[in-house]
This record gives structure tokens, C-alpha cells and sequence, in this order.
């Protein structure tokens, strides 16, 4: 989507750039080739051309399209910079990011998923963290994101950081996150389904006062259906988001099966590694 986007281009505003997808300038190329534009002056298709010569030159500097982009399109840098995704989820013991503490940091490339459990790892998790530019979280705007800060306020904002709640709100599909994956026909092991976010202090509390090993092994699977999940939903985000935005319909979103979903997020032949805690896949 990031070569068929034209936002990051002096005076053109979403209204403009549709009005370009329309006369059949559908990506950079098209634009660079046009010798003339209906309803664009000659004046401005050239400081376009210039302009877009220079993004080519920089098309893998997130930083650079991170700050020209509004941050409500910053979906649109996905696919481009997918290799530089870290998707983040964390659990904690309470939902007052003053009063109550991290206990569990989940990240995942999208391939290898890695639990950061605190008391005995998790600063490894947060200087992973720290290094990261570009997050996908479910929620993370207003709860991991501000948690995280509250008790780790080195921790630099990242670039990009991809919310899929409002952006799947966008498509339609409201509320939370086990809400949105039955709606769209997700399901998850037998041994974390039904669990949520208060089973997860539960289970947490389990751990840190008697040290239950089968309660922190049940929180690093409940954390894991929900990190890699974000890689689903995310691929969703994307696709609809896109068809939304060149067209100006909803797409119709399900994904008939969980195994299928997966397998289609992250590619055949690059299953996603088996649960992970004190050692890095």
C-alpha cells in the first residue's frame, strides 16, 4: 500500500489521492510516467516527480515515512516494513498502572514467540522492547503502551505503533479482542479457552505465592494465543483496511479456521515456533 499512496505528497489530502487512483494513477510508477495529470497542473505533477524520486531513494527509511504519513494511515507502512514488526502483548496483576505491576511481557516476530516473565527475565524482554520500531498491539494505546511507561519511563516510544482495536473498528468489528476473534471464527486450545484477563492475575498470583508450575506454563499459553493472534488480526487489518481505502466498501471479514488463519498469516512452510520461556527459539 505504500506505493500506491500519495498522502505523504505536498497538498494532497485522501480526497486528492483517490482522485489520482481514479485517472489511472494507482502507484508511484504511474505518477513518475505521466506526462499529465487531468486536473493537475504541470507545475505540480513535476514537484511531485521530485519528490517521489527522493522517497524511492529512502523507501526503507521508517523513520523518514513515519513522520510524513499521519499516523491515523500508518497501517499503510505494514507490509513494506513487516520485517521490523514486533508484535507486543503484556499481562499484569491489576488494571491500575500505578498500583499494579507487569508480570509477563509477550513479543513475537511473527515466527518465534518468547514470554518474559517478571522476577525472572523480564528485563531481557524490555531492552528487546527498547530496540523495537514498529509495535502491533490489541488495546496497547491505552493500556500496554501507558502501563509500560508508567513503570519503565526510558522505554522510548516506538515510530509506529499499530493499534488493531481501532483500526478493526474501522471494518466493523468492535470490542475485544476474544470478542473479534469469534466473530471471525478464530478459536484457541482447549486449555486457554475462556480464559481472560482476570484468570491471568489468577493464575499469576498461583505462580508468585505457590510457585504452581502448570498455573505459569496455562498464563504463558493464554499470553501466547493472544501475541499471536495480533499476527492474524493484523494481516486482516491490512487487507481490509486496503480494499477499504481503494474502494470505499467493507470488506466481508471471517477466516474459516483457526489452523487456516494462522497458515495464512504467516506463510507455508514457516510454522510459528512452539511456546518459548527462558530461551529464545
Amino acid at each position: 500500500m505504500l506505493y500506491r499512496t500519495f498522502l505523504h505528497l505536498p497538498g494532497v489530502d485522501q480526497r486528492l489521492e483517490r482522485h489520482l487512483w481514479q485517472v489511472g494513477c494507482r502507484t508511484w510508477w504511474h505518477l513518475l510516467e505521466a506526462e499529465s495529470l487531468e486536473g493537475i497542473s504541470a507545475r505540480r505533477l513535476s514537484s511531485w516527480r521530485r519528490r517521489l524520486e527522493d522517497h524511492l531513494l529512502r523507501r526503507g527509511d521508517l523513520a523518514f515515512f513515519s513522520r510524513l504519513l499521519p499516523r491515523r494511515e500508518h497501517w499503510r507502512l505494514y507490509k513494506h516494513f513487516r520485517a521490523e514488526v514486533l508484535f507486543v502483548d503484556i499481562e499484569t496483576d491489576g488494571l491500575n498502572r500505578y498500583r499494579n505491576q507487569v508480570t509477563l511481557l509477550g513479543l513475537s516476530d511473527g515466527r518465534h514467540y518468547r514470554a518474559y516473565v517478571a522476577g525472572e527475565d523480564l528485563e531481557e524482554g524490555l531492552s528487546r522492547l527498547e530496540g523495537a520500531r514498529f509495535w502491533v498491539t490489541f488495546g496497547g494505546s491505552f493500556f500496554d503502551w501507558p502501563f509500560l511507561k508508567a513503570h519503565y519511563p526510558w522505554l522510548p516510544k516506538p515510530l509506529v505503533h499499530l493499534d488493531l482495536c481501532p483500526l478493526l473498528k474501522r471494518l466493523g468489528l468492535k470490542g475485544g479482542l476474544k470478542k473479534i476473534e469469534r466473530l471471525l471464527g478464530l478459536g484457541r486450545p482447549e486449555e486457554v479457552d475462556g480464559l481472560d484477563g482476570q484468570a491471568a492475575v489468577r493464575l499469576w498470583r498461583c505462580w508468585k505465592h505457590r510457585r504452581d508450575e502448570e498455573a505459569l506454563t496455562t498464563l504463558i499459553a493464554y499470553n501466547r494465543e493472544d501475541v499471536l493472534n495480533l499476527s492474524l488480526l493484523a494481516e486482516i487489518a491490512y487487507s481490509g483496511l486496503t480494499y477499504l481505502t481503494l474502494t470505499g466498501k467493507r470488506p466481508a471479514l471471517r477466516v474459516s479456521s483457526r489452523n487456516q488463519g494462522r497458515q495464512g498469516s504467516y506463510g507455508p512452510g514457516e510454522p510459528v515456533q512452539e511456546m518459548s520461556h527462558g530461551k529464545t527459539p
